[in-house]
């Protein structure tokens, strides 16, 4: 049975995986949804009694939490991020982990502009969020949902989850705990996914993510959802998205069995000479 590790991204906690994972998990697939580091909580805990230790969380230590659990399975998984956790298993493939890898909406790795000329909500939204240099390392409180996400939310029947957050993880976006090689031929096969309504991450920037994986020969592919948004693993229509990426994580892992059956039968034509 092959598995599927979903990674959640900032702000959020495994419950946003609460649509999306079953639909995985009807298919065969040993679905597991890994918290953060320190996000495992109830989110009435974490937002009545942040965790101090929250603060001292950055990007190197969330990839190294999920480079443990990776290890800990019986083979290599699907790994699958959204938002930062889109990010996050960029890294982790780039270093080698996991047999195939989707990103939905991601945070692009240092070197891609993240905000399109048209983002300008969004940026108000990172400038806050960076602030002065001696805030850079704190806990960030939820982010506040202006009223035009929460009547799109409310319309849609979907209660969201908000808890507090490392502030070091997003200064660390401008170094090179966010970097990959984007030219790496070793790396697994992966899938960059926009969303056509995305305001925080609009599809032109997953666009400029995946052409920077023009250099490298190993499988890089994208796909356009013109009418989701960055919500998209939870609001009405991720059931086609869920779909695109099952098909596409079946394909990825029957060409890589494929090819791994054809290289057993060419070492066991190979005859063995025995120095005499």
């Amino acid at each position: 049975m092959d598995t599927v590790i979903l990674i959640h991204g900032a702000w959020v906690t495994p419950r946003c995986w609460r649509y999306f994972a079953p639909l995985f998990a009807d298919r065969g697939y040993r679905t597991l949804t890994p918290a953060w580091p320190l996000k495992g909580r109830p989110v009435r805990d974490q937002l009545a009694h942040p965790d101090p230790r929250l603060a001292q969380v950055g990007i190197a230590e969330i990839v190294a939490h999920y480079r443990a659990i990776i290890r800990r399975q019986p083979r290599p998984p699907v790994l699958i991020g959204h938002s930062f956790g889109g990010l996050i298993m960029q890294l982790l493939l780039d270093q080698g982990y996991g047999a195939a890898g989707i990103a939905i909406s991601p945070v692009p790795p240092r070197g891609v502009p993240a905000m399109g000329l048209s983002a300008y909500r969004a940026i108000k939204k990172m400038w806050k969020l960076f602030g002065p240099r001696s805030r850079w390392r704190g806990i960030l409180p939820p982010p506040e949902r202006d009223a035009e996400e929460k009547a799109l939310r409310k319309a849609q029947g979907i209660e969201t989850h908000l808890v507090p957050e490392s502030r070091r993880i997003f200064w660390q976006l401008m170094t090179r705990a966010a970097e990959v090689d984007f030219r790496n031929p070793h790396r697994a096969p992966l899938l960059l996914v926009g969303c056509g309504k995305d305001r925080c991450l609009p599809a032109e920037t997953q666009r400029r993510n995946w052409e920077r994986y023009a250099g490298s020969p190993a499988p890089t592919d994208f796909a356009w959802f013109p009418e989701l948004t960055h919500m998209s693993i939870a609001e009405p229509g991720h059931e086609a998205l869920a779909a695109y990426c099952l098909a596409w994580a079946d394909d990825r892992l029957a060409s890589a069995e494929t090819r791994e059956r054809i290289i057993i039968q060419l070492e066991s034509d190979i005859p063995a000479y025995v120095a005499l």
